[in-house]
């Protein structure tokens, strides 16, 4: 299955073209925003691939949380795209894309999103599962919930955040963010999501683990 994947949810936009391998991927990093890349990033994509946008049979969009202006961006440019050229749509919770593409890791896996005001979206997981909730929570209460566990990897864009803890804790690895590991990790649960419950509906919508603020900064 040709799969086109999209990632908004956060400032550094990702597009990339899967089919039983990644064929290529497009990244694009502010001050570009993702209202003015998107198209051409996808456009991109799909010349590296030696494809056009007819040979696409799914498309896999970061369903957040993250970004709430960047969120609706990918939505509304994917569905656009599924509404005139009949392809299939799915939704996958952005930090399952994380935990599922550092799968193969150790101990526990925690994704880590800047939800600003010291607060941050995560989640556990352990071989690519999720354990518990998607979570919007400050970092030191993060800290606090997996004090426990002798192995964590904080993977995902913001990974950095804990940086200091990880120094003071061993067995506590930080991981640098991997666009292709990433965006190969959306195409493969876009697929499985697909299969199993089929495409989202029309009225699907990003996941918002709060309410957008009035007046807070547009993201890119």
């Amino acid at each position: 299955m040709t799969v086109l994947s999209i990632d908004t949810s956060v400032p550094t936009l990702r597009v990339g073209i899967f089919k039983d391998k990644l064929l290529a991927i497009s990244v694009l990093k502010p001050p570009v925003t993702h209202a003015e890349a998107i198209l051409p990033a996808v456009e991109q994509a799909l010349q590296e691939a030696g494809i056009t946008i007819k040979n696409v049979e799914l498309l896999a969009v970061a369903g957040g949380p993250g970004s709430f202006t960047g969120l609706r961006i990918g939505i509304a440019t994917a569905k656009g795209l599924s509404l005139g050229l009949g392809i299939p749509i799915v939704l996958v919770p952005t930090l399952d894309i994380y935990g599922w593409a550092w799968k193969e890791l150790e101990g526990m896996v925690v994704p880590v999103i800047d939800a600003r005001k010291h607060r941050v979206y995560c989640a556990n997981y352990f071989r690519g599962q999720r354990i518990g909730n998607l979570m919007d929570i400050k970092l030191m209460q993060l800290i606090q919930k997996i004090n426990g566990e002798d192995n964590v990897h904080f993977v995902g864009p913001d990974a950095e955040l804990a940086e200091t803890i990880c120094l003071e804790r061993e067995g506590w690895i930080l991981h640098k963010p991997d666009p292709e590991k990433e965006i190969e990790s959306l195409s493969l649960l876009g697929i499985k999501t697909y299969i199993e419950k089929g495409g989202a509906s029309d009225t699907a919508g990003p996941i918002y683990l709060r309410e957008p603020e009035i007046g807070a900064p547009i993201a890119r």
